[in-house]
């Protein structure tokens, strides 16, 4: 049983944050009431985490697979799918913190073997049940985010910072279709390989909720929106929880990931949802 829709769990991981947000501002008053005193040395933390999403992309290309053909193509990676397919992946966050100020940075590199995919549209108008296609893409991806940011609240149930940064996508893909159709009256082969740069300003929110009741228990969140070089825009999500020892954290999070293109870009579309595990180590 499906218990949400993509679209929903997009929608509730938007408001996460922001009532997260709002929830602080309330009871603090003015942003800069119940603020501690931060101590002036600096402070670091790394995290590497692994991360489960669903990936969902489509492409559009600039007609590599034949002039009759539609260049549009999905692809659908699901986590049944990383053992097999998964040829590398690295995944981990940086942050120094001095007072208030805070510099961050988010890595995410992964290379997906051949992955099915789905073309739309046929050679010379064919009906999809004439024709055997099979469509295969290999994609490497790379997601780099470095931010600068300033905590507004600092209170006993929580942490509010705002920031700015950018955020980069690298994306190569290699496309191979092959169509067959009845009879053998019709076999058509073709290769497409393409890469695309793309580089966003983005702003956002993050922190945590430290409710006195649950201990050491927390609930962080994260929010940011941006636009970018290709007539895109893209926002990423995440809330969850976590549980803080002496020497750093263990963080469970629902991670959110989309961008969204207009034009004849390669990227027409990209969503990564899923959870996400995480040890931040600190000193």
């Amino acid at each position: 049983m499906q218990l949400s829709s993509p679209k929903a769990t997009s929608r509730l991981l938007l408001l996460t944050p922001l009532g997260a947000a709002g929830v602080l501002c309330l009871a603090v008053g003015p942003l800069t009431a119940g603020v501690a005193v931060v101590d002036d040395p600096w402070h670091f933390s790394f995290t590497p985490y692994v991360w489960f999403p669903n990936i969902s992309q489509q492409l559009e290309y600039d007609q590599p697979l034949g002039r009759a053909t539609s260049r549009s193509v999905e692809v659908e990676v699901e986590p049944d799918n990383y053992l097999s397919d998964l040829k590398f992946g690295l995944m981990g966050m940086l942050e120094a913190r001095k007072g208030p100020w805070s510099l961050g940075m988010d890595l995410i590199y992964t290379d997906f073997g051949s992955q099915d995919a789905k073309v739309h549209g046929m050679p010379g108008g064919a009906a999809p049940t004439a024709m055997d296609s099979q469509t295969q893409v290999d994609i490497e991806a790379l997601v780099w985010e470095g931010i600068g940011g300033y905590t507004l609240v600092r209170h006993s149930i929580g942490t509010l910072d705002v920031f700015g940064g950018v955020r980069y996508l690298g994306l190569k893909t290699s496309t191979d279709l092959s169509l067959a159709g009845a009879e053998g009256l019709f076999n058509h082969t073709r290769g497409s390989s393409d890469r695309l740069d793309v580089w966003d300003g983005i702003i956002g929110i993050r922190g945590e909720v430290t409710p006195g009741t649950l201990g050491n228990w927390f609930l962080p969140y994260y929010l940011d929106i941006g636009a970018g070089n290709y007539s895109n825009w893209t926002w990423q999500g995440w809330g969850g929880l976590g549980y803080r020892f002496d020497w750093g954290d263990l963080v469970l999070v629902y991670r959110n990931l989309s961008y969204s293109t207009s034009g004849h870009e390669l990227l027409q579309d990209l969503r990564m949802g899923g959870p996400a595990l995480g040890v931040t180590f600190r000193w």
